[in-house]
C-alpha cells in the first residue's frame, strides 16, 4: 500500500526543510537519522515526522538528537495513534487486518512470523503478497521484513496476539449469534400466526402483542450482548420519514426507555439523514454532533463515552432502522476502549436477521393495533340502549376511547350538519362549538376527505396561524395532530375525529396552562401512519354507530315534525300503496315528469330530463314512458365514466352550443333517434344537496327560438320543433343561473324520489 504525499500546496521546498531542521539543531544529520530510523525511509512517513519535529517547541540537546526523535514519536504519535490524523494510514491497515474474512487470522499468523524471525524468505503465497500490498511488510533481495519500526511499534507482538485471540473467539460465536437471531425469528413468526388468527376472529385481546414486544427485548439485548455495549437503542423510521422512535432502547438494570429524535438531529437523527455510520471512539462530548446525547445523558443521569451508530437498510438502499451503541463495555485481556472496524463488521451480520424480524414486527404491530381499535371500541359502546340515545354522551364516550387508544392529549369528534352545510361538536363547559367545512384542519379534512398527519411542532406548519390565534386564548400547547374522516359504510361523509397531542408513554402530569407557551417533553411526540391506520379502523366503526345515531335521532324528528322531503316521500308511498297497479317506478316518473315539463316551460327548452344517481350502485337512473304509454321504461347508465363522471366530480353545469359527438351515454340515453339528429344544443346541471353530493343530474336538449313555446299540457316525448325553429345561439349563462336559482325548490323532491327510489328498487 503507497500513502499519498501532501499536495504541493503544502509541501515546503528542501531549502526550506532544511533550514527549519537546521534552526532546531546544528547537527540535523542525526535527527534525520533519527527520523528514518523510525519511518524506514518510507516517503509519506518520512515527510510526516519531519514536518513534526520542525513544529514542536522544543529542541534536543547536543548529541540527544535521536533520543529527542524518539521521545517525539512517542510522545505525539504512539500514545494516541489512533486520533493522531497523519497514521490514519496505519488505522485502515489496522481495519483492514482484522475485516478480511475468512482469511483474516491467516494474515495475522504470517505477520506474527515475520515479526517473531526479522526476516523469512519470501514467497508467492496469497498471505505474504496481502501482507506487502497492505504496506504492512517489505521485500529486499528475497527476503520479508516489517517495513519499519513505527509499523513494529504499532502492530507489536502484543497486538497480534490479543487481535488473533479476540478474532478466534468471536468466530467461534458467529454461528451461536446467527442462531441466536434464527430463534427470535421463529418465535416471532409464532407469535404472529396468533396474533393474525386473533385480528380474523375479532378477538378483543389487548394482550395479544406481549410475545411481539418479548422478541424485541430479545434483540435489542442479543445486540447489546454481541457487540459488548453498555447500552443499545434500536430506532425504527416512521412512515413520514420524518422521525426516528426507539423500539425498544436498552439501559442499565433492565430498563426500557423511550426516545424520540427528528431526522436530522442528534446522532442517530443524523446517521438517518446521510445514511451511514457514526462512530466515535473516545470523548463524545467533545464533538459537535452530540449536544443531543449531552441532553438525554443528563435528562437520564448518564455519561456516554464512546457511540457507534449504524443504519439499517433495505435493498433498495432506503432506511429502515438505526442501531444506535452506548459506551463500550471492557473485556478482559483486551485494553481498547470504544467500539472498532470489528464491531462494525459484525454489526453489517446482523442487519439482514434484524431487517426481517423488524418487517415482523411491523405487520404483527399493526394487527395488534387492530385489535386494539375493535377493543376500545367496543368498550366505549357496550352499553348503547337505542331507547336513550344520547348523541353527546355517546360521541364523547368514543372518543375517550380514541384518545386512550392513541395515547393523544385531547380528542374531538366533528360532527356533519347536513341542513346547514357545517360541522359541530359538543365541548365539555364550553356547550356546542361549529366549524365551517374548509376552515381549520378539520374543515380541510372534511372538504378533502383525505386524512391529515401533522407532526411535532405543529407550529412550523404553514397552516398553523389559526391553531397559533386559539392556542393564544385558551393557553393550550398544540403540537401535533392526527385528523381523519368518518364516512358512512355507503361512502357519506358524517364527520372527522381530531386528535390533539401525542403523548410519549409512560405516566404524565395534565397540561399546565401557566407554563404556556412551553412545550411540556411529553408533547414532543407525534402521530405516525400507525396511529393513522389504527383510526382508520376505529373510524371504520364510529361510521356504523354514528349513522345508526342519525337515523334514530332522524327518524324521532320525522315523527315530530315531517320535513318537505318527508311529506313528499310519504305520498309517493301512498300513492304507490293506493292504487294497486301502480308500480314505484310510475310514482316516481309522475313526480319526475310534472318536474321536467316544468323546467321546459321555464328554459324554453325542447327536451327535459332528471337522471336520479344511485349510490349504492354506483348509477344514473332515467324514467320515461314510451309512446305506447305501456309501463314506464327505466335507464341506467354507469356514474364512473364519460361525462357523467366529470359532472359528478366537479359538481358544475355543462353547457354545448355545437354538438358534433353524440357517442356519450348522458347525451343519447331515452332520446329517440330522430331527435338525436336535430340535437344542437344542451345543458347538464348536477343537482347538489347539503352534503356537497350529487344526487341528480337535469339534462336539457335544444333551446328554441323565444317566439316557439312549449304549449300546456304537451307531454315530454312531444316534437314540438323542427331544426328551424331551434335557436342559434344556445342555452345561457342566464339559462344556467335560473336553473340553479330552482335547486332548492326542485331538492326536497329529488331526495324524496331517490330516497323513495332506494327502499323500493323494483
Amino acid at each position: 500500500m503507497t500513502f499519498a504525499a501532501p499536495s504541493s500546496h503544502q509541501q515546503d521546498s528542501g531549502a526550506e526543510i532544511a533550514k527549519k531542521l537546521t534552526e532546531k539543531s546544528a547537527n540535523y544529520k542525526r535527527l534525520i537519522a533519527g527520523v528514518l530510523y523510525w519511518t524506514g525511509k518510507e516517503p509519506y512517513f518520512t515527510q510526516m515526522l519531519i514536518k513534526l519535529i520542525t513544529e514542536v517547541p522544543d529542541k534536543p540537546a547536543e548529541g540527544d538528537e535521536v533520543a529527542w526523535v524518539d521521545r517525539v514519536v512517542r510522545q505525539r504519535w504512539l500514545n494516541n495513534w489512533e486520533k493522531v490524523e497523519e497514521l490514519k494510514p496505519l488505522r485502515q491497515i489496522r481495519d483492514r487486518l482484522v475485516t478480511r474474512k475468512p482469511h483474516h487470522v491467516e494474515l495475522l499468523k504470517e505477520y506474527k512470523r515475520i515479526l517473531d524471525r526479522g526476516e523469512v524468505r519470501a514467497d508467492r503465497s496469497s498471505s505474504q503478497k496481502e501482507l506487502r500490498l497492505l504496506g504492512l511488510v517489505s521485500q529486499q533481495q528475497g527476503l520479508l521484513t516489517v517495513r519499519s519500526r513505527l509499523h513494529k511499534a504499532i502492530f507489536s507482538r502484543d497486538w497480534v496476539e490479543r487481535t488473533l485471540n479476540y478474532l478466534q473467539t468471536e468466530d467461534k460465536g458467529d454461528d451461536n449469534f446467527l442462531n441466536k437471531f434464527a430463534e427470535l425469528e421463529r418465535k416471532l413468526l409464532v407469535s404472529q400466526v396468533d396474533i393474525l388468527a386473533q385480528a380474523e376472529l375479532g378477538n378483543e385481546n389487548t394482550e395479544a402483542g406481549q410475545t411481539l414486544y418479548d422478541v424485541l427485548r430479545e434483540v435489542t439485548a442479543t445486540v447489546s450482548n454481541i457487540l459488548k455495549a453498555d447500552r443499545t437503542t434500536i430506532f425504527l423510521l416512521n412512515d413520514e420519514k420524518t422521525e426516528l422512535w426507539s423500539l425498544v432502547a436498552q439501559g442499565g438494570g433492565e430498563e426500557f426507555l423511550d426516545i424520540q429524535v427528528r431526522i436530522g438531529d442528534g446522532i442517530a437523527g443524523q446517521v438517518a439523514a446521510a445514511k451511514k455510520i457514526i462512530h466515535i471512539p473516545d470523548n463524545v462530548y467533545n464533538d459537535p454532533r452530540s449536544q443531543l446525547v449531552k441532553e438525554f445523558d443528563k435528562k437520564y443521569n448518564y455519561h456516554t463515552q464512546n457511540i457507534l451508530a449504524f443504519p439499517i437498510l433495505d435493498d433498495d438502499g432506503e432506511l429502515v432502522a438505526v442501531i444506535q451503541l452506548l459506551n463500550k463495555v471492557e473485556q478482559p485481556g483486551n485494553s481498547h476502549k470504544g467500539f472498532t472496524a470489528l464491531d462494525i463488521e459484525y454489526l453489517a451480520k446482523c442487519v439482514v436477521p434484524i431487517r426481517r424480524i423488524l418487517g415482523i414486527c411491523q405487520s404483527c404491530y399493526q394487527a395488534t393495533k387492530k385489535l386494539r381499535a375493535t377493543a376500545a371500541l367496543a368498550e366505549a359502546t357496550r352499553s348503547l340502549d337505542r331507547i336513550n340515545l344520547n348523541s353527546t354522551a355517546v360521541l364523547q364516550r368514543i372518543m375517550d376511547a380514541a384518545q386512550k387508544l392513541m395515547n393523544a392529549d385531547r380528542s374531538t369528534l366533528w360532527v356533519v350538519d347536513a341542513q346547514k352545510g357545517d360541522l359541530w361538536t359538543e365541548i365539555p363547559n364550553q356547550g356546542e362549538i361549529r366549524c365551517d367545512i374548509g376552515t381549520g384542519f378539520a374543515g380541510q379534512v372534511a372538504q378533502t376527505r383525505k386524512p391529515t398527519i401533522i407532526p411535532f411542532d405543529l407550529y412550523d406548519n404553514p397552516n398553523a396561524e389559526n391553531a397559533k390565534k386559539i392556542d393564544e386564548k385558551t393557553h393550550y400547547r398544540t403540537c401535533s395532530l392526527l385528523c381523519l374522516p368518518v364516512f358512512s359504510p355507503e361512502g357519506n361523509l358524517l364527520g372527522v375525529t381530531q386528535l390533539v397531542n401525542k403523548r410519549k408513554p409512560g405516566v404524565h402530569p395534565d397540561y399546565d396552562p401557566a407554563i404556556w407557551p412551553e412545550v411540556p417533553d411529553y408533547f414532543k411526540a407525534s402521530f405516525d401512519r400507525n396511529d393513522r391506520q389504527s383510526m382508520q379502523v376505529f373510524n371504520e366503526r364510529v361510521g356504523v354507530i354514528l349513522q345508526y345515531i342519525q337515523q334514530h335521532q332522524s327518524l324521532k324528528q320525522q315523527q315530530d315534525s315531517p320535513t318537505p322531503q318527508t311529506a313528499i316521500e310519504q305520498t309517493l308511498q301512498i300513492c304507490s300503496n293506493t292504487f294497486a297497479q301502480t308500480q314505484p317506478q310510475e310514482s316516481i316518473y309522475t313526480m319526475l315528469n310534472f318536474l321536467d315539463l316544468s323546467l321546459k316551460r321555464l328554459l324554453n327548452s325542447q327536451h327535459s330530463h332528471i337522471f336520479l344517481v344511485n349510490p349504492a350502485q354506483s348509477q344514473l337512473t332515467l324514467f320515461t314512458l314510451p309512446p305506447s304509454h305501456r309501463g314506464v321504461r327505466r335507464f341506467s347508465l354507469p356514474t364512473n365514466r364519460g361525462l357523467a363522471q366529470k359532472v359528478i366530480a366537479e359538481k358544475a353545469i355543462k353547457v354545448n352550443n355545437k354538438i358534433n359527438n353524440l357517442e356519450d351515454k348522458l347525451l343519447t340515453t331515452g332520446i329517440a333517434t330522430q331527435q338525436l339528429a336535430i340535437s344542437r344544443h344542451i345543458l347538464l346541471c348536477p343537482i347538489v344537496n347539503a352534503q356537497q353530493e350529487v344526487i341528480a343530474i337535469v339534462r336539457l336538449i335544444n333551446k328554441l327560438r323565444a317566439a316557439t313555446r312549449i304549449p300546456a299540457g304537451s307531454p315530454l316525448t312531444e316534437n314540438l320543433a323542427p331544426s328551424e325553429q331551434i335557436a342559434s345561439g344556445g342555452f345561457t349563462q342566464q339559462d344556467a343561473e335560473l336553473l340553479l336559482q330552482q335547486q332548492s325548490a326542485m331538492l326536497p323532491m329529488l331526495q324524496a324520489c331517490q330516497s323513495f327510489y332506494a327502499a323500493n328498487p323494483t
